[in-house]
């Protein structure tokens, strides 16, 4: 054999070696488990959007957005804000054009809180 090959044979005994020691290591089941503690997930934040009303119903509201005129929603209100919601429309409610700002969850229609001034009914 050369003496090159010699080396090449010796550097891959010896590789191939070190690796089965590394293996072997990592294999061993004395060493402690380590554990991860994950932390709770945060809670998703209501999301306040201003809004222009486009027409004010009993059950919902149905506005457009401020930034973008041809995104419209159409928000149910949540039993938390129903009966002042009612009370509200039975007073003439939200006409068109005021401005409204509504809490809700993203991905949702539901309105957690709506805030504005009502203009005087027609």
């Amino acid at each position: 054999m050369t003496r090159n090959k010699k080396f090449a044979l010796l550097a891959l005994i010896s590789l191939a070696f070190c690796a089965a020691r590394i293996s072997a290591r990592a294999q061993d089941i004395n060493t402690p488990v380590i554990t991860i503690k994950s932390a709770p997930p945060a809670s998703p934040k209501p999301l306040k959007t201003r809004f222009e009303v486009l027409h004010m119903f009993t059950n919902s509201i149905q506005v457009r957005s401020l930034v973008n005129g041809l995104e419209v929603h159409t928000f149910i209100y949540s039993d938390q804000i129903h009966d002042s919601m009612q009370k509200l429309f039975d007073q003439g409610g939200y006409q068109y054009g005021d401005k409204v700002e509504i809490w809700y969850m993203q991905g949702t229609e539901v309105a957690l809180k709506i805030k504005g001034k009502p203009s005087k009914p027609l």
